[in-house]
């Protein structure tokens, strides 16, 4: 497996983290993501436990399944303005996340994307799709002004 990894510049050259690429790496902190990436796959970062940092560049559009299942060490996160579409499951028990920021542009968010985060805040902007997905769940929602 890839246990020692512990930090990663994924390059300009890459357009896709493909699925369950990272699973596993249990002492992965850091991931840089390259600003070619369109998609992170399903369960990329799967049980990427000790993932406490990750830059997604705004030429990603879509946020797999799964994409970061158990990363419990993650606290804070930042779509950006490209993402479109968040997977269902795809924060699921990350336990430590306190905060997302998710743009206007995230319209479809699957089943179960933050379950298991209890700590959670959602911030984004008044009367954006965001905001009627926390309402929808019981999530506590804060919000951002762009």
């Amino acid at each position: 497996g890839c246990n020692s990894l512990t930090s990663i510049t994924i390059p300009n050259s890459v357009t896709k983290i493909g699925r369950y690429a990272f699973s596993g790496c249990t002492d992965l902190t850091k991931v840089t993501i390259g600003n070619l990436v369109t998609k992170i796959g399903g369960a990329a970062f799967d049980d990427c436990e000790s993932l406490k940092e990750i830059t997604i560049p705004d030429s990603v559009t879509v946020i797999g399944e799964r994409a970061f299942v158990g990363c419990e060490s993650l606290k804070e996160i930042i779509i950006p303005s490209s993402v479109t579409v968040i997977g269902e499951y795809a924060f699921f028990c990350c336990v430590s996340l306190e905060n997302i920021t998710l743009p206007d542009s995230v319209t479809d968010i699957g089943g179960w994307a933050f379950e298991g985060c209890e700590d959670l805040v959602i911030k984004a902007s008044e009367n954006s799709f965001a905001q009627k997905y926390a309402e929808e769940n019981g999530m506590k929602f804060k919000v951002i002004n762009r």
